[in-house]
């Protein structure tokens, strides 16, 4: 769904550029590397370092209850001739009952509104929000009517690099380029 509005906002925006070539007003545009910028702000690497962490504690969270699901269905099965069928009913369902607990914790914390995206959410939005208005600045500052983020899914296939405007949008944060 994102990629069909994507290219139909692409679609738009080139209509809208063959129309006003045509009207003799030319429409000024730019782009800029988001994925690039954000690299070079340290506090974002900050928060990313904070956010590999976080992932790893709750990987290792929900790893230890589908491993304590494996152990349980291993001695299950070794042990499945010796039982009872009502014992082997019992611990099918004790089993399936770890499962759901497994699922669920792992939705809780990595699903689609896990505690681990709204994590991200929380320290990156304001990252965010300053990138945003740092492009804003730029594009008044440059007179662009439109600036695309290469690192967004919009599908710029070519891009001249005259009009990349990363480097001004990182002194307008006052980041300093890291050296290679």
């Amino acid at each position: 769904m994102h990629k069909i509005l994507s290219t139909l906002a692409l679609l738009t925006l080139i209509s809208n550029f063959a129309l006003a070539q045509g009207n003799g007003f030319g429409q000024k545009i730019g782009h800029f590397d988001s994925e690039y910028v954000l690299s070079q702000l340290p506090e974002y690497a900050e928060k990313q370092k904070e956010l590999e962490a976080l992932a790893k504690t709750y990987d290792k969270e929900v790893r230890s209850l589908y491993d304590e699901l494996e152990k349980m269905r291993a001695e299950l099965r070794a042990n499945e001739v010796l039982l009872t069928p009502a014992m082997i009913e019992e611990r099918k369902k004790a089993i399936e009952a770890k499962s759901q607990e497994a699922l669920q914790k792992n939705t809780e914390l990595f699903g689609f509104d896990g505690l681990y995206y709204k994590k991200v959410d929380e320290l990156l939005t304001p990252l965010r929000t300053r990138l945003n208005l740092a492009v804003e600045v730029i594009g008044k500052k440059h007179g662009l009517d439109y600036i695309f983020d290469k690192a967004a899914d919009v599908g710029i296939i070519y891009s001249n690099p005259v009009h990349d405007y990363t480097e001004f949008i990182l002194e307008e944060l006052g980041a300093q380029k890291k050296r290679n």
